[in-house]
């Protein structure tokens, strides 16, 4: 019988707001810094973020920790803030409150 070590499976990191926050900051409030942008800022109420900006971030969170938030997850109430996203990208991940 052929030994095959089983691959791990992957493991996503910990999906930190203050890297969410400091792409937000870098991409969309330039001048501004990241410890100034609180978790629950509404980003779209404020125009900081639009649509295309929640596919620009879909797409890091893609990148960053790859996972990918699901097309009927790609709402504003699930980007409107720093901590929503975070956790938009945790219930993605399988790790989050559905």
């Amino acid at each position: 019988m052929p030994t095959h070590p089983h691959a791990a499976p992957a493991t996503v990191p910990d999906i930190s707001e203050e890297d969410i926050a400091a792409f937000v900051v870098e991409r969309f409030l330039p001048g501004v810094a990241t410890v100034e942008l609180d978790a629950e800022y509404d980003l779209l109420a404020t125009a900081v973020i639009d649509s295309l900006a929640v596919l620009r971030i879909a797409g890091w969170l893609a990148d960053r920790y790859r996972v990918v938030v699901p097309d009927a997850e790609l709402t504003t109430r699930n980007f409107r803030s720093v901590r929503a996203i975070r956790n938009t990208a945790e219930r993605a991940a399988g790790r989050g409150p559905a």
